[in-house]
């Protein structure tokens, strides 16, 4: 006999459990006691037992269906062109302006020019040459639209004074620095600015008065004499509504669109970088394995060449260490974990302290140092040890890089914002398209490959100078030689904008010596003057040949 619900079992099987379809009688009655109902259920019976779960079924892969993809609708064309009342002029004016921002929304272009098509329609709307958008979350930035036939800096000016004058509290705007700018290019040439004439210091600025704007505010750049209280009259507060909820949508996707490439920039920058560290330590790790391939094989019997090869071994590691230690310190600058200690110091004593411990490595490559170094230098801003260790860098490279009989020279000096310290060299000069890249990490320059050094040194010692609120760049002529320029905060608080500033000025001014030392050596032909006459600010110092005199600031 076997259980309802089951079948037969096998041989020596356990019950199988079946469907069983249990059909009451065609007259059961409902429970209420009403008119007689068909009943006809299927019930399933199982077994319960206590063996383990069965591993589930793996589920086929199905496929991801396509979303549809609606196309924009024609573009909106207006053709009304009488009205009975104001009213309905004031409301079709206000669906017309939603529908042509509807349309930039959902045509072609990316964010940015979506973004500018709508500014540069507020701009056609109210009359204004151009418009300019503030926006405090999730970080304070002016976004400004100009022409795309216009100077990049044409909507500075307008970006400035909205970022001044956009309300927020006084705390914010005492503890903030100014916003960053964003110059977006609008695709349609129709902008106010070619239609208006005089320049942007005659121009006048005009805050769209608006409440409950959520931190985002409007301004625009109106033609001299123009009459503001029109701007309001063009844009009501119900009108400006529609406006900013458009430009909040196209400036929300500008912002993803820059976030996304960052991060696609940042991981293409990953890849290479853990690209290149991998080769920068496969190939010493390969010589070091041939090394002790040969010692541990005995084929070495020489005990001269036996020492050779382990003195050779213990060079490629302490190499190895110093490329591993170089990385751990970039992680930590990237990472924000750097511990700096910023405080005022003695820039003169720095370099001098730099100078006294490679003194004998310049005398061994045959070099000169020479030193200029005002005794009553202004102090510098920033941690010492760092600087020390940037300075150490820029005038190791430059030992390595002026071949025997060249001249290695440093100067400090201190101007009205930053202090700066200058290392020059005779070496044979950087071109214009390397200058950028020298900076990057792991880059050998061509015809420098048998030069020694784990190519992370300049990019360490920008991004130090950066963390210092400071700055690091580079002036070189071929033939001639390079000037490496620090720039660091001086005593007073000062900007980072000031700093980069003073730093242009410094670079312009040490690329211009060089050319006319470039002048004066192709009048006096092969043979180069040992000491640099150079610009620093306003005023020329120009030093004596000490070849000639017999004397200078050589150490």
């Amino acid at each position: 006999m076997t259980a309802p619900g089951t079948e037969a079992p096998g041989p020596g099987g356990p019950p199988v459990p079946r469907a069983v379809e249990a059909v009451p009688s065609d007259a059961a009655r409902c429970p209420s006691g009403g008119w007689p109902v068909a009943v006809r259920r299927r019930t399933l019976v199982s077994m319960v037992t206590t063996d383990p779960p069965t591993e589930a079924l793996p589920r086929p892969d199905l496929p991801r269906p396509d979303l549809p993809r609606v196309p924009a609708p024609p573009a909106f064309h207006d053709r009304r062109g009488a009205f009975r009342r104001s009213e309905d002029r004031t409301v079709h004016e206000e669906r017309a302006l939603l529908a042509r921002a509807l349309d930039i929304l959902a045509g072609p272009g990316d964010a940015d020019e979506q973004l500018a098509g709508i500014l540069a329609m507020v701009a056609r709307v109210v009359g204004a040459r151009r418009a300019a958008l503030v926006v405090d979350e999730p970080i304070r930035r002016v976004t400004v639209a100009i022409a795309s036939t216009e100077a990049e800096d044409a909507g500075h000016a307008l970006a400035a004074w909205l970022d001044a004058h956009a309300p927020r509290s006084a705390a914010r705007r005492a503890a903030a620095p100014a916003a960053p700018v964003g110059v977006v290019r609008a695709r349609r040439e129709a902008m106010a600015a070619r239609t208006h004439g005089g320049s942007e210091t005659d121009a006048t600025y005009f805050l769209v008065p608006v409440s409950g704007a959520g931190g985002a505010h409007l301004g625009v750049e109106l033609p001299p004499g123009a009459d503001t209280a029109a701007v309001t009259a063009r844009l009501p507060a119900s009108t400006y509504r529609h406006v900013l909820v458009a430009l909040a949508l196209a400036s929300s996707r500008a912002a993803d669109e820059r976030e996304r490439s960052e991060l696609r920039a940042r991981d293409a920058e990953r890849t290479r970088f853990v690209s290149m560290v991998a080769h920068e330590l496969r190939t010493p790790l390969t010589g070091l394995g041939g090394y002790l391939d040969l010692l541990l094989d005995g084929r070495v019997t020489d005990a001269g060449v036996e020492r050779e090869f382990l003195e050779r071994g213990r060079r490629i590691t302490e190499g190895m260490a110093e490329l591993v230690g170089d990385l751990l310190e970039m992680s930590s600058i990237e990472a924000g974990s750097l511990g700096l200690k910023i405080a005022p110091f003695s820039l003169a004593e720095a370099c001098a302290h730099v100078l006294d411990g490679l003194e004998p490595i310049a005398d061994t490559a045959g070099l000169r140092l020479v030193r200029a170094l005002p005794p009553r230098l202004r102090p510098a801003t920033g941690d010492r040890r760092r600087v020390e260790q940037i300075v150490t860098n820029l005038v190791a490279n430059a030992i390595k890089y002026t071949p025997r009989g060249g001249l290695v020279e440093l100067e400090a000096h201190a101007g009205a914002a930053a202090a700066f310290v200058v290392v020059r060299d005779d070496g044979p000069g950087i071109t214009i398209e390397d200058r950028a890249r020298i900076f990057e990490p792991f880059v050998r320059l061509a015809g420098h490959e048998r030069i020694t050094g784990t190519g992370l040194g300049l990019p360490i010692a920008r991004d130090l100078a950066r963390a210092m609120r400071g700055d690091l760049g580079a002036a070189s002529v071929l033939g001639i030689g390079s000037s490496f320029v620090l720039a660091l905060p001086g005593a007073a608080d000062v900007d980072g904008g000031a700093v980069a500033t003073a730093l242009a000025a410094v670079l312009e001014a040490e690329e211009i010596a060089l050319e006319e030392q470039a002048v004066l050596v192709a009048l006096r032909g092969p043979a180069r003057p040992a000491i640099h006459a150079r610009h620093l600010d306003a005023t020329r110092i120009s030093r004596p040949d000490p070849e000639s005199t017999g004397g200078g600031s050589a150490t």
